[in-house]
């Protein structure tokens, strides 16, 4: 729970620091960081997947995943929810602006891999990362939106924390190497993604392929069988 923990703080003292510098944030400072944020994901990408124990099954696992994805549009989903939500979204208005916030800051595959990291090895790198870019977002969002991007950091406890927990009860089928070492690789050639795209050099639809979390494993225990 510790990444967990540090994520919600860096949200409350992001968000803080949002209100009260306001309109005084530059884009240019923003920009500094995240590229710097970006460069190190790519890094913990990197370390993660050469874990790997089987290019093909991970390599399976991307591609149905990308397509399971693709075919039920699971970007497009995202993208017409966090839409809606904006459109919504008023200077003030309290509730919009925390729903906005907990949607950015929980969708997508850093805070699954992260939590699970984090329960499953006490390893809250990736969360970390998510911390430090949550907090810039978080600066910049109530400067703009409110007080309510604050009270989001109830819901990045409650998701993620849920997730950490459950995947202490799924330790056992993680105890494995093979299938542990699948998943993280999988999961880093995402960050890799996730790293391209912070930087703009790609347009990776990295959400797509949250399923491959779930192939790699299971691919993984047969292939472990046979």
């Amino acid at each position: 729970m510790t990444g967990t923990l540090i994520n919600a703080l860096s949200v409350i003292v992001g968000s803080s620091i949002g209100l009260f510098m306001g309109s005084r944030l530059t884009e240019r400072y923003r920009k500094i960081v995240i590229n710097a944020i970006s460069l190190v994901t790519l890094l913990i990408g990197l370390k993660l997947s050469l874990e790997v124990k089987s290019i093909f099954w991970v390599l399976l696992s991307l591609i149905l995943g990308g397509l399971i994805g693709e075919l039920i549009s699971l970007d497009g989903i995202v993208e017409k929810l966090g839409d809606y939500v904006n459109k919504r979204v008023q200077k003030g208005d309290i509730v919009n602006a925390f729903m906005s916030a907990s949607l950015l800051f929980c969708v997508g595959p850093m805070s699954i891999l992260g939590s699970f990291q984090d329960g499953l090895k006490g390893d809250y790198s990736i969360l970390l990362l998510k911390s430090a870019l949550d907090g810039v977002s978080s600066l910049f969002l109530a400067s703009s939106l409110g007080i309510g991007v604050f009270f989001s950091f109830i819901t990045i406890l409650l998701y993620q924390g849920s997730l950490t927990l459950f995947a202490r009860v799924l330790s056992p089928v993680f105890d494995n190497t093979y299938i542990a070492s699948n998943f993280y690789a999988t999961g880093g050639i995402m960050l890799i993604g996730i790293g391209f795209n912070l930087l703009g050099l790609t347009r990776i639809k990295t959400i797509n392929y949250i399923f491959a979390l779930i192939l790699v494993v299971i691919f993984s225990k047969v292939g472990g069988i046979l």
